[in-house]
């Protein structure tokens, strides 16, 4: 039962995410070519597969090579298009990840949908209503989209505009508008009775009352943060009555909307974080956390997934597994400031800060443990000892020793041998370095970094032939609503709520760490070492999955984290290929760029063309 459930989920999955995205929208580029809507509204099939049209824009707006897909501070990404991004290399005319077209276009389908689908004759009035919820919902997310990349925009709520935008000659709506908005759609549709309550097998991949109330709370925890409440920054981007578009007095009541719509969802206890125990051995019936947090990534459709996105040509894997198993390995290179992220395993953050902005040399806690320097040869890494225990110990640099579980189920460091489970012939020791099987030699495609990403890998792939492999990323999962609950009671001073302890430690004991407040007491009675600590949290369990590069820009802190020296290790140290060991010389913080970051980076520009088509537009900050 399970596998026909399981091929179901993925035969729906594949018409919504590959069968549309493949063809033209149903929808061309002005009314006078449209299809008649007698003719796209005239069986059922055309006018669901109308509806999948709509949906398919989710994957065309969330492709891997996105700069805000892996943020840009944790992961060097081996392409031309991020890495003129990361130099600030851009503009609103060369912007490469504008957005605002393909986002407006979906968004016009969607409201001609809504206009046309009652003359379908083959569906029912129930069909038809649940269409019409799902494509709202459609709707409402794509707007989220838009003011996540680029605060407020224009609303055109029911209207079905001209897509050559001869009547979207009107200025932006204001940041408070667009909120109010787009999280009253949100609202409405999370107690919209023809949506599913959440996800099931039958309708994967398709809108719910549950991610309707989880955008929702996205959204109201951005607009109370510090980007977009009482910014000085856009006091002066105003409409032509000079109303400010942004609004520039500090709302304390934002904090409270926040954490009142993370608990609508929470409250209906409909998901949960992926726990798994251990099987065996002294901790057995314990939580696992190496296989709880890998498993979120590699198990399709667990309890914590509450909207993903299917990758499912094998692209991920692809550019994780190496060159040597005729893959593309280095495509996304964690980055020696994201390794200094990740907690010790007695819960202490070890790297406190840098004593210069270069970040050349850490801070290092005096209590964490921490040692940089040298090397141990009695430490197994731990997810190696899982899936190959007959290695053994081995030598391995002391910055990588104890670190907390979630660090080795993210990243692969030197020294390793790549994770096929039952194939010790075939087994590759991932060399690096210069002259290594992986090294910067080897091909154009290398760990830039000294680092791979493996967090979002899968164990066995091998690309022996390369394997179209379907499987789920994450958009949004239930651990994010957790924080974010901890994160909007923290602003609010309420460090005497039991719940925000609550749900922060659930994510922490998942994660195989005490409790915060056992690492770190003063939490429980400083804001600012609560906002501190609930920030790393975030960095390190989102880490590699885009919601990093959108925190620090509406925590203001972009111009610290996404700007100047970036490092990884030292790839250039040349070694002996098939040693089986690497150079000391590789171990060594090395400058990887300089990367540039603009006070104007916090909002995407709004294109340049769009600005010439309509003069009511206002552009963003500093544009």
């Amino acid at each position: 039962m399970k596998s026909i459930i399981y091929i179901k989920k993925i035969f729906l999955f594949s018409i919504i995410s590959t069968s549309f995205v493949a063809c033209d929208s149903f929808l061309d580029t002005t009314p006078e070519d449209l299809r008649s809507p007698e003719q796209i509204f005239s069986t059922y099939e055309s006018t669901e597969n109308a509806m999948f049209g709509i949906y398919s824009y989710i994957r065309e707006t969330t492709p891997y090579w996105m700069p805000d897909t892996y943020s840009t501070s944790d992961i060097d990404v081996a392409y031309k298009n991020v890495q003129t991004f990361d130099m600030g290399q851009w503009d609103p005319t060369t912007a490469s990840y504008d957005k605002w077209y393909t986002y407006y276009k979906a968004i016009r389908e969607a409201t001609y949908f809504l206009k046309n689908v009652d003359k379908c004759p083959e569906a029912d009035e129930d069909i038809k209503e649940r269409w019409k919820a799902e494509v709202r919902c459609v709707r409402a997310y794509y707007y989220a989209q838009l003011m996540r990349m680029y605060g407020p925009v224009i609303l055109l709520k029911d209207e079905l505009p001209d897509f050559a935008g001869t009547d979207m000659l009107r200025e932006r709506d204001t940041w408070d508008e667009c909120v109010e908005w787009v999280t009253n759609e949100f609202k409405e549709l999370s107690e919209n009775i023809y949506l599913e309550t959440i996800q099931t097998p039958e309708n994967y991949g398709r809108m719910s009352q549950t991610i309707a109330l989880a955008y929702r709370a996205r959204i109201l925890l951005q607009s109370a943060s510090p980007q977009f409440n009482g910014n000085p920054d856009y006091a002066n981007i105003c409409k032509s009555d000079g109303t400010p578009l942004f609004p520039q007095k500090y709302s304390e009541e934002k904090w409270k909307l926040a954490a009142e719509a993370a608990e609508d969802l929470i409250k209906l206890n409909l998901y949960d974080l992926v726990k798994e125990e251990y099987e065996d051995g002294p901790y057995k019936g314990k939580i696992d956390p190496y296989t709880s947090y890998k498993n979120v990534f590699i198990v399709n459709q667990n309890k914590e997934m509450i909207f993903s996105y299917l990758e499912d040509n094998g692209t991920i894997d692809n550019r994780l597994t190496p060159n040597s198993l005729t893959c593309w390995g280095g495509g996304y290179n964690p980055t020696q400031e994201i390794v200094d992220s990740y907690a010790m395993d007695n819960g202490i953050y070890p790297i406190t800060g840098y004593t210069t902005p270069n970040r050349e040399v850490p801070i290092i806690d005096p209590n964490s443990g921490y040692v940089e320097d040298g090397f141990s040869t009695d430490f197994e890494n731990p997810m190696m000892k899982k899936r190959m225990p007959e290695i053994g110990p081995i030598k391995t640099y002391n910055m990588y020793v104890n670190r907390e579980p979630r660090f080795y189920v993210s990243i692969f460091y030197g020294n390793l041998y790549w994770f096929l489970p039952n194939k010790t012939s075939e087994r590759i020791y991932l060399e690096m370095f210069k002259n290594g099987n992986n090294g910067p030699d080897a091909s154009h495609n290398y760990y830039s970094t000294g680092y791979n990403m493996i967090k979002l890998s899968t164990y066995e792939y091998e690309a022996k032939p390369r394997k179209n492999t379907k499987r789920e990323l994450p958009l949004l999962r239930y651990a994010e609503i957790l924080l974010s609950y901890s994160e909007a009671m923290i602003e609010l001073n309420r460090l005497d709520d039991p719940k925000l302890w609550e749900y922060w430690n659930m994510v922490r004991e998942r994660a195989g760490l005490k409790k915060i407040q056992e690492v770190y007491p003063d939490v429980l009675t400083n804001q600012a070492v609560a906002r501190d600590l609930i920030h790393r949290e975030r960095r390190v369990e989102f880490a590699f999955e885009g919601i990093h590069f959108y925190d620090t820009r509406r925590w203001k802190t972009a111009e610290t984290t996404e700007k100047g020296d970036i490092h990884g290790m030292n790839v250039m140290a040349s070694g002996k290929s098939g040693s089986n060991s690497y150079p000391d010389e590789f171990f060594k913080r090395t400058l990887l760029e300089k990367r540039v970051f603009m006070p104007s980076f916090y909002l995407f520009p709004i294109p340049q063309s769009a600005i010439e088509k309509n003069p009511s537009l206002v552009q963003n900050y500093k544009w």
